[in-house]
């Protein structure tokens, strides 16, 4: 075979797509296409596959791609992709993906379809392909995301409402949505109008309000927009036989991520003992004297008139003295961002007459803590404004707590692993999402307040294991196992399950820690491996170089005779150990051992091992060895490539080797002739 007839048959190798083209200077090299046949696949993967040629006709479609749309797959094979759903026609047919500058880039688009009264989700991805004729067409691979985009929206709407109560840190609480019906009321605040909690549920929230608390709850609504989403209201309610009390509220917009209002929350606190004792302050000075709650008085211009012994306290001073005529903003003792606060508060106090929100203080010692402050403008029976009162409460102990238990929650909510909170008296007192994703059989979603026997006679493997689990929780203070289920869709689920119970200090049983993770695909990879291993094995034992696999963790998973004859290393003493490189220390220092070389960096590569070369991926090198073939010495030539999964993972690694000594022979042989 000449130069040109090589060239020519490597041209269409290329162009059938058996061989890869890569330009190195002025040479070509060439590699063999790793591929994998479509139809071999089309089968097992959960996504739904459906191939298209160049001329817009379905040429493979397979189970779960007509089970999305239910389509019948006879009826559109070869038929043109205008049979497809309209929604996905659409995406096929967009100018960004006809119009892609890379035919070798993957495309990705969200598609939604609406089917009767529920949307589904699908993540849509686009490939070019080309087939073993040389045409070219797409491969559009569909993944059902429904789930996940469920469990986004809920998790959104849950740390919105969340992260409200935790900032307002109020009593009562209440939300409703844009039209006024309440989707949410706590106990306070049902206590607080004297009715049931399954009475307010869905009933208009202006059905609560008095007539001239409307009209400024409806301007507040109308006013409220992401970047200025709180507002404050202050009602008298009155209830038949009580005397009329007063409520501070604090509302809050809800947005998603549109910016669209999704519902209102408010957090309220009953102040009718703040309004009595403001009341009384122009009668009795002294009435506030005693009060645990640091109260403070002030000028309209901010002057400190009065204060009382808890508002001594709190900010570090000994005599009312030291802070009678010094101005409000004396209280930030020089920080920025206390001054800051101060600054807003009066404003919005000569604006609106009343505030109500938390700031960081700084005590007089230079201790930071945080603080809950209301003022407002105290006022004589005509209305006319006299002085500020403000109404102090340290709470940075509360928000320590609550932002430990909120990064608690978030951790244990937001992991993969499942995991249930089991009271001593077997109810569950708390679980996350992904134990009721694990745990499929479950009867019910909900399980607060569940006995615990419920997810045992949910699963046969556990309910005959009650008594071992029982005794061994009571002897070791934890249970292990391993349990296999069948989905209702046919598929294997493995869950590993551990429980572990805790006990107080005092050493009683405080509760049991139910913990349940999905192994299911870890199991199969690893079966994977080993059936991959297994087809390499068999593979290179027809091979007549000496030929070597190791797997990530080194260990020899393949070795073939010629390697066994070459090295005097049988099969059985080598498979499942790390001692390829005993067995290859007569090669070295000549042939480097190269299977440990191939993720080394060019740099040190060429430093260390400067008879060493590398071609893309692989290593080569070559050497003559005078100590083989019973001294007369033999040119060896050496390579080592990674092994790559469908994903580029690095899972292994194949050395091979081969005597090229008569090869060498033959070639000076050939070039002294021609040279003669």
């Amino acid at each position: 075979m000449n130069r040109n007839s090589v060239a020519k048959y490597l041209e269409i190798l290329e162009i059938s797509g058996c061989v890869e083209l890569r330009q190195m200077g002025a040479a070509k090299v060439f590699y063999l296409s790793q591929r994998i046949p479509l139809a071999a696949i089309l089968g097992f993967t959960k996504e739904g596959i459906v191939v298209i040629n160049e001329e817009g006709r379905i040429n493979q479609v397979n189970d779960r791609f007509c089970q999305m749309f239910e389509l019948n797959q006879q009826e559109i094979l070869s038929a043109p992709i205008s049979v497809l759903p309209q929604n996905l026609l659409r995406v096929l047919t967009s100018p960004r993906f006809l119009d892609s500058p890379d035919e070798k880039a993957e495309q990705t688009r969200i598609l939604r379809m609406d089917q009767y009264d529920w949307t589904q989700y699908y993540k849509v991805r686009i490939l070019n392909t080309i087939f073993d004729t040389g045409e070219h067409g797409q491969t559009v691979i569909i993944e059902d995301i429904t789930l996940e985009k469920e469990m986004e929206e809920r998790l959104r709407i849950n740390e919105a409402r969340y992260r409200g109560i935790v900032e307002d840190q109020l009593e009562m609480i209440c939300r409703y949505t844009p039209q006024g019906k309440i989707t949410f009321a706590n106990d306070a605040f049902c206590k607080s109008l004297r009715i049931n909690t399954d009475e307010v549920i869905g009933r208009s929230v202006i059905a609560y309000l008095p007539p001239e608390s409307v009209s400024r709850l409806q301007a507040g609504m109308q006013a409220c927009t992401p970047g200025s989403p709180v507002w404050d209201l202050e009602i008298k309610v009155s209830l038949p036989g009580d005397d009329p009390r007063w409520q501070h509220w604090i509302y809050r917009g809800i947005f998603d991520e549109n910016e669209v209002i999704i519902e209102y929350q408010g957090v309220g606190r009953d102040i009718t003992d703040r309004k009595r004792s403001e009341i009384e302050l122009l009668i009795k000075s002294w009435a506030i004297e005693s009060s645990v709650i640091p109260i403070g008085l002030s000028t309209l211009e901010g002057i400190v008139t009065y204060v009382n012994p808890a508002f001594l306290q709190m900010w570090g001073y000994n005599h009312i003295s030291d802070v009678i005529g010094l101005p409000i903003e004396h209280f930030a003792h020089g920080n920025v961002d206390s001054l800051r606060s101060i600054f807003e508060i009066r404003q919005t106090v000569a604006r609106e007459a009343c505030y109500s929100g938390e700031m960081a203080g700084l005590r007089r010692s230079g201790v930071k803590f945080n603080l809950l402050i209301t003022v407002s403008v105290v006022k004589d029976t005509a209305g006319t404004p006299l002085c500020l009162i403000a109404y102090f409460n340290d709470i940075s102990s509360q928000i320590r707590m609550n932002r430990e238990v909120q990064m608690k929650e978030t951790a244990i909510s937001h992991s993969s692993e499942g995991v249930a909170i089991i009271c001593p008296d077997g109810r569950i007192s708390y679980n996350n999402q992904s134990f009721i994703r694990i745990f499929q059989r479950l009867p019910e979603r909900d399980l607060y307040g569940k006995q615990i026997d419920l997810v045992y006679s949910s699963y046969p493997q556990l309910e005959g294991k009650r008594e071992e689990i029982s005794d061994s929780l009571v002897k070791k203070g934890s249970w292990t196992s391993i349990i296999s289920d069948i989905t209702e869709d046919g598929k294997t689920s493995i869950i590993q399950i551990h429980l572990s119970r805790s006990k107080d200090t005092g050493g009683n049983h405080l509760c049991t820690i139910f913990s349940a993770l999905d192994i299911t695909e870890q199991r199969m990879i690893e079966e994977s491996l080993s059936m991959m291993y297994h087809h390499l094995e068999e593979a290179i034992e027809h091979v007549s170089d000496p030929t070597f696999i190791l797997d990530n963790h080194r260990r020899v998973v393949a070795w073939n005779n010629a390697m066994a004859a070459l090295s005097g290393y049988s099969r059985d003493e080598m498979i499942g150990t790390a001692g390829y490189r005993d067995a290859c220390k007569r090669f070295e220092p000549g042939i480097p051992l190269l299977a440990d070389l191939v993720d080394l960096p060019v740099r040190d590569l060429i430093r260390n091992y400067p008879s060493v070369s590398r071609f893309g991926t692989g290593l080569f090198t070559e050497a003559f060895l005078p100590s083989l073939q019973n001294g007369k010495g033999a040119v060896i030539w050496a390579k080592a490539s990674p092994i790559l999964n469908t994903t580029g993972r690095t899972i292994g690694v194949i050395q091979t080797m081969k005597d090229m000594t008569n090869w060498k022979r033959i070639t000076e042989h050939g070039i002294t002739r021609e040279t003669s």
